[in-house]
């Protein structure tokens, strides 16, 4: 989906600013003593390599060839993964990742305790190995100088130790993509040097802990996908520094608390999928850093505040499905969002006409006069960066408007409407999109031959309107589509007989007129002479 595209390439571009200290941890930390290139660099220290032979010896399988180089007497040398300090010989990093394809590469077995001996270690990364088991030892409790800890997609299970607080260098914990159970431990508040919490795709329950408000530095917390339950803390808007929070697919209740309006440094916020109600608060369009803002999939209520569109100048995303909104659709926000590429505001109970969103959303409107009725027009404009829009299901009316330009838009849906009118011949200079569904609307009038012009269609649904006359002989043009209904119409005539249409199931043309040829039976020849087919 364009949307989770979107999302994804959002929580990428803030992972390399928060991620990047512990991809780089391994050469920062290993640096210290190569001033001098001639100097010979001493062998790891025979408990160092103990340690790692002992993590290598709980591991019964691996794929991924990493632990075969950890051959020899010198750790520090052609071990894969391992970093040392080349003045003291003393392993600082451990950064074992699976390469490419993650499903044949792996490593099986438990997280060796005997780690807690590396005690110098400053980076632990072990990251995307499948089947790396069993609980996270307490003994890594004992490494005084770790300021990272990265134990992500593995198999990890059991309750995240409370010990993990004694780590008072800690800046950077995830242990998200495991099967952790129970709570959060209340103990890791302590860790007041906290840079980033990520605990996604786990099994943890329970509420945020009070104790976490010490938390003053956390730019970065990732609850998502949990089963976590009770309020939105009112605390997290002490987090100053905070840049992304996603507590999205759990289930938090409640209303949202005044306080995340005033993170003023919050790029990314996601609330999806919980059982959170009430209003969205106005004081949201405050948030001016905010580039993505996902709401989807709760119980809000009332209408869309205004200053949602004028408040984010850098937002490209927002997700506002699939709540219980009301009102009139966004008006009045012309140039406002100018960066925006995905909106969303589809399963709610808005209303209002369609024309006029459009006409908020055009960067330019263009007035003309049409010639044979000398009566004044409006050519809409859409923004070049907008891709994705979907206001399907909701209690929209109106006609869709005369466009102008808008090659940048891929996703157009506006289904399951009260939309009205007929589809503009200019509906063409869409020539971007890849998939249009006005279906289930009642618009009327015949299917412009203008169409055939959008080459890119990958999905096109027209069923479920008052449309007459018949499929326009060109949709030939067509050749990339790949799914296509016109069925509950009033179309008649010869469906255009070459791939795909003539290769569509036929409920694709079901509950028609007169709708004839391949995948239905064979038109009936009425008028010889004029080669006539209906």
């Amino acid at each position: 989906m364009p949307q989770l595209s979107a999302r994804l390439l959002s929580v990428l571009a803030l992972l390399v600013l928060v991620v990047l200290p512990s991809s780089s941890a391994a050469a920062n930390v290993g640096a210290a003593g190569h001033d001098d290139d001639d100097r010979q660099s001493p062998p790891c220290s025979p408990a160092d390599r103990a340690a790692l032979l002992g993590f290598k010896a709980g591991v019964t399988a691996d794929t991924t060839g990493i632990l075969a180089t950890w051959a020899g007497g010198d750790c520090c040398g052609a071990w894969e993964g391992v970093t040392c300090d080349a003045a003291t010989g003393r392993v600082v990093a451990l950064q074992l990742e699976a390469p490419p394809p993650k499903a044949r590469h792996y490593m099986e077995g438990a997280l060796s305790p005997s780690l807690a001996g590396l005690e110098f270690l400053q980076a632990l990364v072990i990251r995307d190995m499948g089947r790396i088991g069993g609980p996270i030892p307490a003994s890594l409790s004992r490494l005084a100088r770790l300021r990272e800890l990265y134990l992500e997609g593995n198999m990890l299970a059991g309750a995240i130790p409370g010990s993990l607080a004694k780590l008072g260098s800690l800046q950077y914990l995830s242990l998200a993509g495991n099967r952790l159970e129970g709570q959060l431990p209340p103990e890791l508040g302590a860790v007041s040097g906290l840079e980033q919490i990520n605990v996604a795709r786990n099994r943890l329950s329970g509420g945020v802990p009070p104790s976490y408000k010490s938390l003053s530095r956390l730019a970065y917390l990732d609850l998502s996908n949990n089963l976590f339950s009770g309020p939105v803390p009112g605390f997290i808007g002490q987090f100053r520094n905070l840049a992304l929070l996603d507590l999205s697919n759990n289930s938090f209740s409640g209303e949202i608390p005044a306080s995340l309006c005033t993170l003023h440094s919050l790029t990314d916020l996601s609330l999806s999928h919980n059982k959170l109600a009430g209003q969205i608060p106005p004081q949201m369009g405050s948030l001016r850093s905010l580039n993505s803002l996902a709401m989807d999939g709760n119980m809000f209520v009332g209408s869309i505040p205004a200053s949602l569109f004028l408040g984010p100048q850098k937002m490209w995303y927002m997700n506002l499905s699939r709540n219980g909104l009301s009102g009139p659709l966004p008006t009045g926000i012309r140039n406002a969002l100018p960066s925006l590429v995905s909106m969303d505001l589809s399963h709610n109970h808005l209303a209002g006409d369609i024309a006029q969103f459009f006409r908020s959303l055009s960067t330019t409107i263009i007035s003309d006069v049409n010639h044979s009725s000398k009566s004044p027009s409006q050519q809409i404009v859409l923004p070049q960066k907008l891709e994705h829009l979907d206001v399907s299901r909701n209690g929209i009316t109106g006609a869709l408007p005369n466009f102008t330009r808008a090659a940048g838009l891929k996703w157009l849906d506006i289904s399951s409407n009260a939309v009205g009118g007929q589809i503009p011949i200019s509906i063409s200079k869409l020539s971007g999109l890849e998939r249009l569904d006005i279906s289930r609307n009642r618009i009327r009038g015949v299917i412009p031959a203008s169409m055939a012009e959008m080459v890119h269609l990958q999905w096109l649904d027209l069923s479920s309107n008052a449309l007459v006359g018949r499929i326009p002989d060109n949709f030939t043009r067509l050749r990339n589509v790949r799914h296509a209904s016109f069925k509950h119409n009033k179309l008649c005539g010869r469906i255009p007989q070459a791939k795909p249409f003539n290769l569509f199931r036929a409920a694709a043309y079901a509950h028609n007129l007169c709708l004839c040829g391949k995948p239905l039976p064979p038109c009936r020849k009425i008028d010889k002479a004029r080669d006539l087919k209906v």
